[in-house]
């Protein structure tokens, strides 16, 4: 019981007990001066928080005094019927509880009852903890672990610094990278979904700190990204969090993304990191890429060459789509979503069609693999192709068999929109590619 009286930030007993609106219950002395030091947000949550807001815990108070421990010359007053049942109450319900619970219990007081960073021992056992049982990590995560652990990241990150600084320096840097790994492991355990994340990302007013912290982290951890081990699982556990964090932010919170994330984050599926790490990443690029400002920046980080370069090293496609395997497909899927994105822009088109084996590629992959990929297949080569095309990239269309596949989209059993699409580039060029001989003129005669 005692832990229950202990003030978050002195760690010690206390003696009079105040609650912040956000539930938390602090020693006045100590949270009087962690207010008059200028900090303005509480200490566990990190929610706003001033003086004025801060309500005496009457009953609280009278139960420290029950609790506290006898000294040589007084005796403590006893507890009266009503703080007596309260306290029965209290062992009652602990002793109720599950075992997952109980050990969930237990690490969440070490993270959230200290405002020093906590140990990579307690991280790592939280993330133990959180794996073991979807109780406990449902029970950590509603006690406030997520934000807790964020907080850590983006203080940590700031440590994390490059090996050209003087040796203790590199020291922290190591120990707060550790920290970063440690406290990513724990996120990534807690498994929080976008619609639960959301709310906090929405409401949290550091998700810019967070956001910049885990792109420096990402940035510190791709020159070493092809070694593999744990530097790979940290890049694995960054990605999956920006994942979540830009699928659950507005629009002004990603139109201030930074080159560099775009940058670090397509290094992700440049080296292969592994397929949840390249599937997440493809994902980053895709939530960011309806902003105009966001779909340059990911054309200048080299996004549509790796996209393209991902699905050449990718194995043949499979006949048809439901013998396609269900993780080589996704990938597929998120790689020709996100070259329809980029292809949006000239740039963007410029960089497929300037990749030697771009437009192939995405010919290759039409009528292959699933509905939604083939619907961005089209819409890629339908921009590639558009009114501005050059002749070179009309020529290349023809030989590599895309004019083809785009005449057996109108036979096959495709949605009408996509058809729709497909037959307008076809009209278009018409004229040019009915005098190819790698064309089929009875194709283009009988479909348009």
């Amino acid at each position: 019981m005692r832990q229950h009286l202990m003030c978050p930030i002195s760690l010690q007993p206390m003696q009079d007990p105040v609650t912040a609106p956000t539930g938390i219950t602090y020693d006045r002395r100590a949270i009087e001066r962690w207010l008059a030091a200028g900090h303005a947000t509480c200490p566990v949550t990190g929610q706003p928080l001033a003086l004025a807001d801060l309500t005496p815990n009457h009953t609280l108070r009278r139960l420290i005094q029950s609790w506290r421990l006898p000294s040589s010359t007084s005796t403590p007053p006893a507890p009266d019927a009503g703080e007596a049942k309260l306290l029965a109450d209290d062992v009652v319900e602990q002793q109720q509880r599950p075992p997952e619970v109980a050990a969930a219990d237990v690490v969440v007081k070490k993270l959230l009852c200290t405002v020093a960073c906590p140990s990579v021992d307690v991280l790592r056992e939280a993330a133990e903890v959180a794996s073991e049982s979807d109780v406990a990590r449902r029970y950590m995560v509603d006690a406030g672990v997520l934000q807790r652990v964020l907080r850590v990241i983006v203080s940590s990150a700031s440590e994390v610094i490059k090996s050209t600084y003087p040796e203790h320096q590199v020291r922290r840097s190591l120990e707060a990278t550790r920290t970063v790994e440690a406290g990513l492991d724990l996120v990534r355990a807690l498994a929080v979904s976008g619609d639960e994340l959301r709310p906090l990302v929405v409401a949290d007013t550091h998700v810019h700190n967070l956001l910049d912290a885990v792109t420096d982290v990402l940035v510190a951890l791709e020159p070493v990204g092809t070694s593999g081990g744990d530097t790979d699982t940290a890049r694995e556990s960054v990605v999956r969090l920006l994942d979540s964090v830009t699928e659950a932010a507005s629009s002004a919170v990603l139109e201030r993304l930074r080159p560099e994330l775009f940058r670090a984050v397509t290094a992700v599926v440049r080296d292969r990191v592994s397929p949840g790490a390249m599937r997440c990443a493809l994902r980053v690029l895709l939530h960011a890429c309806p902003l105009g400002r966001n779909r340059a920046l990911v054309v200048d980080a080299g996004a549509a060459h790796e996209a393209i370069e991902l699905e050449l090293d990718a194995p043949p496609p499979s006949s048809s789509p439901a013998s396609a395997g269900g993780g080589g497909r996704r990938v597929t899927e998120l790689a020709m979503a996100l070259l329809a994105e980029l292809c949006a822009c000239a740039d963007g088109r410029a960089a497929v069609a300037a990749h030697p084996a771009g437009v192939a590629v995405v010919a290759r992959r039409l009528l292959r693999v699933s509905a939604a990929a083939d619907a961005c297949a089209v819409r890629v080569l339908a921009a590639v192709g558009g009114r501005a095309a050059s002749p070179e990239v009309l020529r290349e269309m023809a030989r590599v068999g895309a004019v083809g596949k785009l005449c057996c989209v109108l036979q096959a059993d495709c949605d009408a929109a996509v058809k729709e699409a497909a037959r307008a580039v076809l009209r278009l060029h018409s004229g040019v590619w009915s005098g190819s001989p790698c064309v089929s003129a009875y194709l283009l005669s009988r479909y348009l």
